[in-house]
């Protein structure tokens, strides 16, 4: 089928990350995790506004709390953004080494617990870890040995957790225990080998299909739960970085990218790089899972 993509905002981000639809709010938020940028943004639906907070610290993640205000996952820790008053307050996470690890993509489960993934500061060494943080803000290393950790979807039985691995490019499936939340019977769903983009962020919709950002490759990979891929999207730019499903039915694709890495050239002919833009499609998404626990 075509899409047809649409630039939301004006803003144009370093990198682009952490799209989240917020149903009360009417809104998507996300993030810019360049250098010097520590923004966040909120793209209302009903004034097409761009709302602008500055952070103070680079952040790598947005989730939705059950109350629903925010939690920022920054590098180094997170923290509850109140959505009404813009007051930040940081939380004390620990079990996590922050000398030698950096936090990137999260995501909620269905139960209200909040996984996150993280990677080595200086993108050396495969030291990133997948971690399960409770009430207590005690975080637990689900799984490890990870280059550079990113998006995170489960299954809509929630016997599937995926987890994708930016570097050197691969997508790992898990059993889930949704009870107990833990995850076992570790194997690779799909490898990116000999492929143009390595997977970035990612969302699962209603039919247990899994959309992933295939950045450098100026794709959307929508693949069945078998690893096949049902379909290859062309995307106006070359390096989307995440995505996500909004809008009141669930059937508006929300796209993040970067103009990070990108020639003056390329940011020229691919006009939308770096800006949040949308399409309708016929699968509809998950409902976003909330924080509970924290």
């Amino acid at each position: 089928m075509g899409y047809e993509f649409k630039q939301c905002s004006d803003e144009v981000n370093e990198i682009g990350e952490g799209p989240l639809w917020h149903a009360d709010m009417d809104s998507i938020y996300w993030i810019d995790v360049g250098l010097k940028p520590l923004k966040l943004y909120q793209f209302s639906i009903p004034t097409q506004n761009t709302h602008i907070f500055q952070l103070p610290a680079r952040a790598s993640s947005i989730r939705l709390k059950k109350d629903g205000n925010l939690i920022l996952g920054f590098q180094k820790g997170l923290a509850i953004f109140n959505v009404k008053t813009h007051e930040i307050n940081h939380l004390q996470v620990q079990g996590i080494d922050f000398q030698q690890e950096r936090l990137n993509d999260s995501a909620a489960d269905s139960m209200g617990r909040l996984w996150i993934g993280s990677f080595d500061r200086q993108l050396q060494n495969n030291i990133g870890k997948l971690y399960k943080i409770d009430a207590n803000l005690q975080a637990q290393s689900m799984d490890h040995s990870m280059m550079m950790s990113n998006g995170i979807a489960w299954s809509p039985d929630n016997q599937t957790l995926y987890f994708c691995d930016s570097r050197p490019g691969k997508i790992y499936a898990y059993d889930f225990d949704i009870q107990n939340g833990t995850i076992t019977n570790k194997r690779i769903f799909m490898d990116f080998v000999g492929r143009k983009g390595r997977p970035d962020g990612c969302a699962m919709d209603q039919d247990g299909f899994l959309w992933v950002a295939e950045i450098d490759a100026g794709h959307i990979l929508k693949i069945r739960k078998d690893a096949y891929i049902e379909e290859v999207i062309n995307l106006p730019v070359k390096k989307p970085t995440s995505l996500t499903f909004g809008g009141k039915d669930l059937d508006t694709l929300f796209i993040t990218s970067m103009t990070f890495g990108l020639s003056d050239e390329e940011i020229k002919n691919h006009p939308l790089s770096g800006k949040l833009f949308c399409c309708k499609v016929k699968s509809k998404g998950m409902p976003e899972n909330t924080i509970q626990l924290i």
